[in-house]
């Protein structure tokens, strides 16, 4: 779909994990995909979902809401840099949200460059990873 960047969407589309509160609302633009890109991130480093529930309605609920935390112990291992960088995506106000030219200019993304396997703990990566194969389940 080609977005026109100066007109709302409408449509209430998406998973509801990964939906935008925008999106909800059926007034969105192209800021509804930052979003799901700050919950993907979140998943990836951390093998949880930042909003979580029994059902649908209860992640959606959560997400219009827009509260998350990095309480989980998961947490603790992941820099301070990651949490600001996915806390910018998940800015419930789409207007405040950065654009994806702005969030790939965040200090965590360009210094991701020079991470390799070596600078990631094996007790880090195996409890993000079982945390993702519980959320599989």
């Amino acid at each position: 779909m080609v977005v026109d960047e100066g007109k709302k969407l409408d449509e209430k589309l998406g998973t509801p994990y990964y939906i935008a509160p925008e999106v909800l609302a059926k007034n969105y633009g192209q800021k509804c995909d930052i979003w799901s890109c700050g919950v993907i991130t979140f998943i990836v480093l951390s093998g949880i979902p930042p909003f979580n529930g029994a059902s649908d309605q209860e992640i959606m609920k959560k997400v219009k809401n827009g509260k998350f935390s990095f309480s989980d112990p998961i947490w603790n291992n992941i820099s301070e840099q990651a949490k600001d960088f996915i806390s910018l995506l998940l800015t419930k106000d789409q207007n405040k949200r950065p654009t994806a030219k702005e969030a790939l200019t965040h200090a965590w993304i360009e210094q991701a460059n020079a991470i390799t396997m070596e600078n990631v703990s094996n007790d880090v990566a195996m409890s993000a990873l079982t945390n993702l194969q519980n959320f599989n389940a």
